[in-house]
């Protein structure tokens, strides 16, 4: 029998990326899942099963996307985009939700995070209709009706829910736009318009919902869901600004009893992280040693980044941050070989969105930021969130694939012309003599 030979298309840095964060993923959380297990009342190995689960379900999605040509993703991306919308609605219809806010549906007896799908159909949209009406962008007006309406409908749907992925949809939009050289007049001035949109929203909330009380059992209507969430971001910001140790008087009586305990709850973890952070120490504690986890509720997912400092110590934080720079360097790497404008703008907003979370994550985990709950990508524990961004890096790699295959067939190409010049000089001297 001859040799069986297996050879990796695409980036093969990016390959080594994606089983570094899944051997990272399996052992911080089996590790980190102790509290996660005893609420539970299940062993520690029945979370790792799942995470195994959630890996193995994750790689088989990024060798969908992996096998998929780009041509599909350049034709699915508006359709992609009409669903992503049909499940945001469904968010208001079938909602799963937790903490009084809705980031998932129930379908078929699972929940189905939409706002992971969203992230990536929105990015495609923008991608397509970047190319699409690469022409037809020259006005204010057409920039507005063709690409900035579609992103504002997302991230306000969005931001009834979460005000943080609505902010975090928003960047990623921005960024991309503006490496994909958008005109900077027209960038400025949604930029200004978007703040603006801002402070009037926080206006509103300041002078009709902040001291809105609702009686028992009454169920705020979607105009109070949607500014309850300003309600909790503008707590968030307070208790990170002033550093309070005990929430608020003023602000703890406006709050219903699930965000008071949430609230208190977001404080504690802020403050056990940064003390997981503290005894790390260089080297950290090693593998299975932390204390941490025993009070960190949330070390599995928002905050896995600090229970690695603590088990792995500095050395293995800045190991993290190193695989998810080297990621966004590669990314740019291929987005410039990109001839056209689609795979060039899918590249580089994936590549955001996957590095933005990363370091949200990670700037929230070492106290710079106020908890947002973004988990760290391909580590913190999770199934739809691991799975779409697992298929993520797999449309990176297709690209990345597609692209080393046109880069052959260049190289062939030239060959073949340079032989076939060698050839008819040789034919030229042969008949001169």
């Amino acid at each position: 029998m001859g040799r069986l030979k297996i050879r990796l298309k695409g980036d093969k840095i990016i390959w080594i990326i994606v089983l570094c964060l899944a051997i990272i993923s399996l052992l911080a959380v089996f590790s980190s899942s102790t509290f996660l297990a005893n609420k539970a009342g299940v062993s520690k190995f029945f979370i790792l099963r799942e995470q195994l689960i959630s890996v193995s379900i994750g790689f088989a999605a990024l060798l969908i996307c992996y096998m998929i040509p780009m041509r599909f993703y350049r034709f699915l991306a508006f359709p992609v985009f009409g669903i992503t919308i049909v499940m945001l609605v469904l968010l208001f219809i079938i909602p799963d939700a937790r903490n009084e806010a809705a980031r998932g549906i129930r379908l078929f007896g699972r929940t189905i995070q939409v706002f992971e799908f969203a992230k990536v159909g929105l990015i495609l949209y923008i991608a397509k209709a970047l190319e699409y009406w690469e022409n037809s962008l020259t006005t204010y007006k057409d920039f507005l009706l063709k690409i900035l309406l579609p992103i504002a409908v997302v991230c306000m749907m969005v931001m009834v829910n979460s005000f943080s992925s609505a902010l975090l949809f928003g960047v990623i939009s921005i960024l991309l736009l503006f490496f994909m050289n958008v005109n900077g007049k027209h960038l400025g001035i949604t930029v200004g318009i978007g703040i603006l949109v801002l402070a009037l929203l926080f206006g509103t909330y300041l002078l009709f919902y902040k001291d809105k009380n609702y009686a028992e059992g009454e169920e705020p209507a979607l105009v109070g869901k949607f500014f309850n969430r300003f309600e909790t971001a503008t707590n968030r910001i307070v208790n990170f600004v002033e550093a309070k140790k005990e929430v608020d008087k003023d602000a703890e009586a406006t709050m219903t009893e699930a965000e008071r305990l949430r609230e208190q709850d977001s404080k504690r973890q802020a403050e056990n992280a940064k003390i997981a952070i503290h005894e790390g120490g260089i080297f950290g504690k090693g593998p299975g040693k932390s204390t941490q986890r025993y009070s960190l509720s949330m070390a599995f997912s928002d905050f896995i980044y600090a229970f690695i400092v603590e088990e792995y110590g500095l050395v293995g934080g800045i190991f993290v941050i190193l695989i998810y720079l080297i990621f966004l360097f590669r990314c740019i790497t291929i987005a410039n070989r990109c001839e056209t404008i689609f795979p060039a703008a899918l590249v580089l907003g994936l590549a955001f969105l996957i590095a933005t979370q990363a370091f949200l994550h990670i700037l929230v985990n070492v106290g710079l930021m106020p908890v947002t709950g973004h988990t760290l990508p391909l580590i913190s524990h999770g199934g739809t969130a691991y799975m779409v961004l697992s298929g993520a890096f797999g449309i990176l790699l297709s690209i990345s694939k597609q692209l080393d295959k046109q880069d052959e067939i260049k190289h062939k190409e030239l060959e073949e012309e340079a032989k076939q010049k060698e050839d008819e000089i040789m034919y030229s001297e042969n008949y001169l003599l």
